[in-house]
């Protein structure tokens, strides 16, 4: 059959499943996003649940019924969905088991069509928001650092600061990833200024500090695609990150003692995480596929109530790499660094860096934030299964650039 007339049955399986995963993703990104909305005061949470599930019902039949399967890949999909079951049954969260979801399902998948979703649809939805929160027509929730004195910190829309900024830092991840060779010097003034707005409105360094760390890294990986010697050198070590960051921030809040001058003078520039840490290792311990963990958080008018009334209430393990490890057990902490330095490592070998310079910046935010194995924030872990280096990927993203 001529490949301009038509399509044989094995690609339109693979156009099938890469539309149904576009469906689903927009569904249940957009649907996840919200929940994390002021909008959520007007609607039920659980009806937002249940409409999640028909996009994960999609990305599962897809796994089944559109992707190639032999035995082999048959019984690791049913292995990994088990292990994904399981830890959603013991620690009571559901962050994971999506996101694994996800991942599984994006064999076959444009993974820049995927991302250039994320942040189109991400832009708007976060625009939206503002607009709604600064013209009234949704709660704009408004925090103190100190609750009564110190910076003011808008919310946007958002459950709380540090999530609303670190949506812009993830939008600008995925758009840094999409036009990593047109980002130039005026993308790095626009990121600079966006940083200095976060800190402004939003008193979100943590955040801002990251955004700010992305220009040198950015620089180093641009110019190791060019074939600069030096730079060539540090990124081929940009997949020791994860691994690193992650073994820094477990053993610190392991060994955090406010005795220690040295410990206690990072935890408090972390804005007191090492000791939740700490207080989260020695409470809940280490285990094989995790435990639930009993949190109150700051966030949403519940949490904003808290914050104005009893704050002792606090416990909140905001590390992706400790909540990881507690909630989800050691296998699944061991997983997902072996996922993210896999993709680091190839996006390296195929000397095309966008990818592993991304990750630099996802892999030192996750040090401080909770956001790794988040749907709503970090689209990169699906790049594990999904098309990344094809010939097609590669006439898209220079169409694209």
């Amino acid at each position: 059959m001529d490949e301009s007339m038509g399509l044989s049955s094995k690609g339109r399986l693979k156009i099938n499943g890469q539309l149904l995963y576009d469906i689903a993703f927009v569904f249940y990104f957009s649907d996840l996003f919200l929940q994390f909305t002021t909008f959520m005061n007007f609607f039920g949470k659980s009806t937002f649940h249940l409409a999640s599930y028909l996009a994960l019902g999609l990305i599962v039949f897809k796994i089944f019924f559109l992707d190639e399967q032999n035995v082999k890949s048959f019984i690791l999909n049913l292995v990994f969905l088990g292990i994904l079951v399981l830890t959603w049954r013991t620690s009571a969260d559901f962050t994971l088991f999506s996101m694994g979801i996800f991942v599984l399902g994006a064999r076959n998948v444009d993974f820049r069509r995927v991302v250039y979703l994320y942040l189109v649809v991400g832009t708007i939805i976060l625009l939206f928001t503002m607009i709604c929160s600064l013209s009234g027509l949704i709660q704009n929730l408004i925090y103190r650092r100190n609750q009564f004195s110190g910076a003011i910190r808008q919310s946007f829309g958002i459950v709380y600061p540090t999530d609303f900024a670190a949506h812009v830092l993830f939008l600008i991840l995925s758009y840094s990833y999409l036009y990593f060779e047109r980002v130039s010097i005026k993308s790095y003034i626009a990121f600079v200024l966006i940083a200095a707005l976060l800190i402004h409105y939003c008193d979100a360094r943590l955040s801002a500090v990251s955004i700010l760390l992305l220009i040198p890294v950015m620089i180093i990986g641009k110019n190791a695609k060019k074939n600069d010697g030096i730079c060539r050198k540090l990124a081929a070590f940009f997949w020791c990150v994860p691994i690193l960051a992650a073994y820094i921030i477990v053993a610190m809040s392991y060994f955090y003692n406010p005795a220690n001058r040295a410990l206690e003078k990072i935890n408090h520039m972390l804005s007191g995480r090492l000791a939740i840490g700490n207080q989260a290792i020695h409470q809940y311990g280490f285990s094989i596929f995790g435990r639930h963990m009993v949190e109150h958080s700051w966030g949403g008018t519940t949490g904003m109530k808290m914050f104005m009334g009893d704050r002792s209430k606090y416990f909140f393990v905001d590390s992706s790499y400790l909540r990881i490890l507690i909630m989800y057990g050691v296998i699944v902490f061991i997983l997902v660094l072996a996922i993210l330095t896999i993709i680091s490592y190839r996006s390296i070998s195929h000397a095309e860096y966008a990818l592993a310079t991304v990750l630099v910046i996802v892999a030192i935010s996750a040090v401080v934030e909770q956001r790794l194995v988040d749907i709503s924030y970090d689209p990169f872990l699906i790049a594990l299964l999904a098309n990344v280096y094809s010939s097609t990927q590669i006439i898209n993203r220079r169409k694209l650039q």
